[in-house]
This record gives structure tokens, C-alpha cells and sequence, in this order.
């Protein structure tokens, strides 16, 4: 949804001076991030070019592809993807349009494939890409298969997370920026071990930034959650912020109770001490946001459609042997409350998400101020001056 604001219409160089002043703020001073950032087209567009062209974006989970064939499909900024299983277990990624005059190819959002068949003119392909028929193309002199294969794009795994990025050569990797995070925090969790067991896409009116946002701060919890995450009562003067990084945000707190719901099974060796019930909220920026637990992870990822509307792929992730406890006895039944909890939480944040959007919209607010626990989105601020100014 589109909506017609102030903001709207204001050139790219006023939009990039007001993030700039805002991102230049020591934190004890820190502001909102400008309003203006919600609703300007110019600046949307910069987006586009600055951020999701080039930056590593996550699509889903790595064991969503357990098996030669399995693909998932999306689109980042107006170019459709699919991520698909090669035979040696690898993954690739191609732009979803067939070699010969672009029809999308594969229209589900999951399914299996050996071969994609583009529905037009029937031009086949193996899952590496390779051409491997073209009916009547004989007739073209000089027709070579070799020089018509699917468009690969830049794919890479990061702790059980799949990432594709649209840059030709793209300047860094996950593993190699993501190394500290890992190495110090969530290493320790092994997500990589983590198995999904639900993946769902919802649209929001909102700008993709307003998700992001609210996502990287707890500081609402106990007002906005009270019928999920509040009740595991996470005094807000225990969240300990991270450290400022250029690609990742995170905060943590450890819960109060050392057993039950948001602590590590007892078959759990991969966690120590008070890890066993801490929970991580993180940030990999642009667009990565996780909930991670010693009993299961919520991540979604978020990708702009228009100024006002953004798409939310989010899912849950669950240790081997939390899933292995309800094994055989009522696991469907487990999954199903497990999915309802996290609707709900999904739906307690979506009217506060598309409200910052209709709050926004004024070019008659006040200055605005972070409490001391939403850090991280000073750092999101310092993120988008960085790419964009």
C-alpha cells in the first residue's frame, strides 16, 4: 500500500542529510530513524541499489533443501529467485527466468524438481542451470546449449542459514563478517543443527524498516507481548546490548528459570552455564532477524515490496533433541501449538509495525529518543548511513 505523505516526494540529498545527522549522534543522544527514510521514494530506490543489490540476503534455512531437487522460491527487490539442491548436496541460486525470452520457471513457493521445464517453450534445464533441451532450436544456425544457461546469482550457507546476493562479485562473505557474532555468541547454539519445521510469508503495510526495528528491540515486550514472550518474564533491566558492529546487532538475557519452556534440554551439550537459558535476539543487517533459544529459534526474513508494504518470510527452527522428545507421540500436535504461538506473537506486533508506518507519515513530530536497551536500533541507523550516504 502505497500512501501519499510529506515525505513522499522530498529529494534523495534531503533524506540522506537527515539520516546522516541522525547516525552522527553519540548514543546518549540517539534519535529515531527519520521519518522521512519510511515514505521516500527516492530514498526506496537507493535502497534498492545500495543495499539489497549488493548486500547478502537470507532467503530460509539451509535443511529446507534436504535433497537433490528441493528449491524455494522468492524476490529480492523485483528480481525472482530460486535457490535449489545439487547433487552433491551443494546449493545454488538462479535468477527464476528461463534463458530464452524470460518466463518465470518455477511458480510454487517450495516444491521438487530434477529438471525445470520453462511452461512457454518447454526450454529444459538440469539444477545446475546447464541447458539440456530446446525443442526446434536445430533450426537456429549455430544454436549452442552451453552458451544458454539459467542466470546464477551469489548463494552462501551461514550457520543454517541460506543467503543469496544479487552483486556479480560481491565484496565479502557471511562466514568471514559474521565471524565475531558467531565466535563469540550464537556458535555456541549450533543453528546450524536446528531443524524447521514451519515456513510462512505474510505482507505488512508497513516499510520494511518499521519490521526491522521493532524486531531488534525488547523494550516493548512487556507492554505489546503479554500473551507470549512477556510471560516468560525477562526483567527489561537484564537485556545487555551488544557491542557496535557494521553488519550484525544483537542483545541478550538469560531468564530467570533454569528448566521448562526457553531453557536447553537436558540432553543439550552444546550449552554451558547461564547459556542454558539465555536467549539471543540478533540482527544480521540488512534484513535478518532471529529469536534464538537454547529449544528453538524464530527467524524471519524481511524483503521491501513498496515504501508501505513489506513481505515477511519468517519461520521456526528446533534442536534435534526437543523434536527427538515428541517423537512418536503427538509431535504433530506440538508443531501445531508451537505454529499457533508464533501467529500470535506475529499478530500481537503487527498493528504496532504498521503503526510506526501511519505515525511516520507527519512531518510534524517530535525529536523522539531510545532507551538505553534499544541500542540496536542506533546501530540499524548507522547501518543505513553507512550504505546510503
Amino acid at each position: 500500500m502505497v500512501m501519499r505523505t510529506p515525505h513522499t516526494h522530498v529529494p534523495l540529498p534531503t533524506a540522506q542529510a537527515e539520516l546522516r545527522a541522525a547516525a552522527q549522534r553519540p548514543f546518549a543522544d540517539a534519535v529515531p530513524i527519520p521519518p522521512v527514510l519510511h515514505h521516500n521514494e527516492a530514498f526506496a530506490e537507493h535502497e534498492r541499489r545500495q543495499i539489497f543489490s549488493r548486500e547478502w540476503i537470507c532467503v530460509g534455512r539451509r535443511d529446507e533443501l534436504s535433497g537433490h531437487g528441493r528449491y524455494l522460491t522468492f524476490e529480492v527487490v523485483g528480481t525472482a529467485l530460486f535457490v535449489i539442491a545439487q547433487r552433491d548436496g551443494s546449493i545454488k541460486a538462479f535468477v527464476n527466468a528461463c534463458a530464452h525470452r524470460h518466463a518465470r520457471l518455477l511458480a510454487d513457493d517450495k516444491g521438487h524438481k530434477t529438471r525445470i521445464v520453462c511452461p512457454y517453450h518447454a526450454w529444459t534445464y538440469d539444477c545446475d542451470g546447464s541447458l539440456i533441451k530446446a525443442p526446434h532450436m536445430e533450426m537456429a544456425p549455430d544454436f549452442a546449449p552451453e552458451k544458454h544457461p539459467l542466470r546464477e546469482v551469489c548463494c552462501a550457507v551461514w550457520e543454517g542459514f541460506l543467503f543469496v546476493n544479487l552483486a556479480p562479485t560481491p565484496a565479502t562473505s557471511p562466514g568471514d563478517t559474521l565471524a565475531p557474532l558467531r565466535d563469540a555468541v550464537v556458535g555456541r547454539y549450533d543453528m546450524s543443527c536446528y531443524q524447521t519445521v514451519h515456513r510462512e510469508t505474510l505482507h505488512w503495510n508497513a516499510n520494511w524498516k518499521n519490521l526491522v526495528e521493532n524486531f531488534i528491540e525488547s523494550y516493548h515486550v512487556p507492554t505489546v507481548h503479554r500473551k507470549t514472550f512477556a510471560l516468560h518474564a525477562k526483567p527489561i533491566a537484564d537485556y545487555v546490548c551488544g557491542e557496535d558492529a557494521d553488519q550484525y546487532a544483537y542483545h541478550l538475557v538469560p531468564q530467570p528459570a533454569a528448566e521448562g519452556p526457553g531453557s536447553a534440554h537436558p540432553l543439550n551439550q552444546r550449552l554451558a552455564g547461564t547459556w542454558r537459558r539465555t536467549m539471543v535476539d540478533f540482527c544480521v543487517f540488512p534484513s535478518l532477524l532471529v529469536t534464538l533459544m537454547p529449544d528453538y529459534l524464530w527467524y524471519v526474513s524481511v524483503l521491501p515490496r513498496e515504501t508501505g508494504q513489506v513481505a515477511a518470510t519468517w519461520g521456526i527452527a528446533v534442536p534435534p533433541e526437543v523434536i527427538n522428545d515428541h517423537r512418536g507421540y503427538g509431535l504433530d500436535a506440538w508443531l501445531t501449538e508451537y505454529k499457533q504461538y508464533m501467529g500470535i506473537a506475529n499478530n500481537e506486533d503487527k498493528p504496532l509495525v504498521e503503526a510506526l508506518q501511519r505515525g511516520t507519515a507527519s512531518e510534524h513530530l517530535p525529536a523522539g529518543c531510545l532507551h538505553p536497551i534499544e541500542k540496536n536500533v542506533w546501530q540499524f541507523t548507522r547501518y543505513l548511513a553507512r550504505m546510503c550516504c
